[in-house]
């Protein structure tokens, strides 16, 4: 496990934050980067998985963003959408109407911001990147955060204007002195205007997760190995807390109890494989943790509305009719 670095800070939070420790002080951006990403319809992405914290903003086209964790989340994106989330949830980033000519997102690709702007792409976006074990507010916020020019306009416009800044950096040739420490402090006006905004959304649930440490830890350690052979105790343990504690908190800030959340998200995870390896539902009911393909069809139709067959077969079919 990566020991998270002390954080500094120079002067006091506001107390929403501050009661969460001292690592939401530390919004330095060591290893930060930022690239340009393009794509023509229709689209099937992901982010690239692992223990990061994406800035995902779009400048042009329309998307959807389907997040399994911490609960169910479909976000409409289109130009001007900002969207913070840590690389181990699970998600996808699509086009509409949907296809599943490509049942399997693949990445963006990483295009540097000096080089020239394809214009003949459906879609433009800027992504910024940090390792979470260097950013200490990221260890602690899962996400989703959305902003878009309606929801948190003030943010989102602080945002755009850094965004502009750092497209102005890397006009011309050359890395130009400093540039590192200027794009550094360009992703921290960013990080800091995501937690303004993190601070006004009066739902509470995203500031519940930020504010509970040992949750965030358990959520974390199953999010990096969902089909491990977790168990309440063995989450309690990673949060530091009682059982009972633990479960309490755990559906007070997720909505859901610890197994309920990590049921479904090794049932999202193995129905990916399922179309991609061709699993037999066996197979599936195996490596999502079941204790028979019987209780796998049960968990599966509460989920999806179907058994695992019916799905695949009309996946495998509309993708046969669209190629």
């Amino acid at each position: 496990m990566i020991e998270r670095r002390k954080s500094r800070t120079a002067g006091p939070l506001p107390a929403e934050i501050a009661t969460a420790g001292d690592a939401r002080a530390d919004v330095r951006m060591d290893g930060v980067y930022f690239f340009r990403s393009f794509a023509s319809y229709p689209v099937s992405k992901r982010l690239d998985p692992g223990d990061f914290s994406y800035c995902f903003m779009v400048r042009r086209g329309n998307l959807r963003m389907t997040v399994d964790f911490p609960e169910p989340t479909s976000i409409d994106l289109v130009p001007g959408s900002i969207v913070a989330i840590s690389g181990l949830v699970p998600h996808r980033i699509y086009s509409l109407p949907e296809t599943d000519k490509h049942p399997s997102p693949d990445s963006f690709p990483h295009i540097p911001i000096s080089e020239q702007i394809d214009a003949g792409k459906d879609v433009e976006l800027l992504l910024g990147v940090v390792p979470s074990e260097n950013f200490a507010l990221g260890n602690l916020i899962i996400g989703p955060i959305y902003l878009s020019r309606t929801r948190f306009p003030d943010c989102a416009s602080r945002i755009w204007k850094a965004a502009e800044l750092l497209d102005e950096e890397f006009v011309g040739s050359g890395e130009e002195y400093g540039q590192a420490i200027i794009v550094q402090r360009i992703a921290e006006i960013i990080v800091i205007n995501m937690t303004r905004s993190l601070l006004a959304d009066g739902s509470g649930r995203v500031l519940g997760i930020v504010k509970n440490r040992g949750v965030i830890s358990a959520i974390r350690a199953f999010l990096d190995a969902p089909l491990e052979n977790w168990s309440i105790d063995r989450l309690a343990r990673q949060a530091g807390m009682s059982r009972t504690k633990f479960a309490e908190e755990f559906r007070r800030v997720v909505g859901r109890t610890p197994m309920q959340t990590l049921a479904r998200l090794r049932i999202t995870l193995v129905t990916r494989k399922m179309l991609a390896d061709e699993l037999s539902v066996e197979e599936a009911a195996d490596l999502a943790g079941y204790s028979s393909a019987a209780a796998f069809i049960r968990a599966f139709s509460r989920e999806f509305g179907t058994t695992p067959l019916q799905w695949r077969k009309r996946h495998l079919d509309e993708a046969k009719a669209q190629a």
